[in-house]
């Protein structure tokens, strides 16, 4: 009796350690999205985005089992690459953006849309960076990202932000241009009132960007 007693105390202490962890990382990870939302996207401070980036890259490394500050360093490696001044610097958060979605991938240990959606955008900002030396290659990468994460979970509305906003950003003579844009906009928003994440602090964004783009459809 003594014994069963024991063990029950020490499943009783172990769990409630394990959720102490659990309470902590998942904080942690709230205060780093909720830095990434702070972030004035009209004018991101640079500063701020590789405080953030850092922020997750520490949460990785104090918890190597989870795929999300990996992904979210990713993200804010990403968003980097767009505000950086010069090819050089754009390509070098472009670079470690790709490296920390090849770790997140590899800890997750299965095929994720998630994942899949970021390698999207990374390449689509790559594209971006150097459309003329670059449209060829990294379309097709964006193109392959999202048919990709399609195939894992076609209910993701990132996908359709994504694809919506390379025909918004694409001038008419090329194929795209607003009233292109304008219905695939429309089935993003549809994707996005449907969705609901796994947790709070799974992947949540490209709504406003959805739906700033949709009003200047009309």
């Amino acid at each position: 009796m003594k014994r069963l007693f024991t063990f029950a105390l020490l499943f009783v202490l172990a769990t409630g350690m394990v959720w102490a962890q659990n309470e902590k990382y998942t904080k942690a990870m709230g205060d780093g999205i909720n830095a990434l939302l702070a972030i004035d996207r009209s004018k991101p401070d640079p500063k701020a985005l590789v405080e953030i980036a850092n922020r997750f890259e520490r949460i990785a490394a104090a918890e190597p089992k989870e795929w999300l500050p990996k992904y979210y360093a990713a993200y804010a490696n990403v968003l980097l690459g767009f505000v950086a001044p010069t090819l050089t610097e754009k390509d070098q958060y472009l670079d470690k953006a790709n490296a920390l979605l090849k770790d997140a991938e590899g800890v997750a240990g299965k095929p994720n849309d998630e994942i899949e959606v970021l390698k999207a955008y990374q390449s689509q900002i790559h594209l971006a960076a150097d459309p003329m030396n670059r449209w060829q290659t990294d379309g097709e990468k964006f193109q392959g990202f999202l048919q990709a994460a399609k195939s894992i979970n076609a209910e993701n509305p990132r996908i359709y932000y994504l694809e919506a906003s390379s025909a918004f950003f694409t001038p008419e003579e090329y194929g795209g241009g607003k009233k292109v844009a304008k219905p695939m906009l429309e089935k993003a928003q549809q994707k996005f009132t449907a969705f609901k994440p796994e947790s709070g602090i799974h992947p949540d964004w490209g709504k406003m960007e959805t739906e700033w783009m949709l009003s200047q459809t009309n």
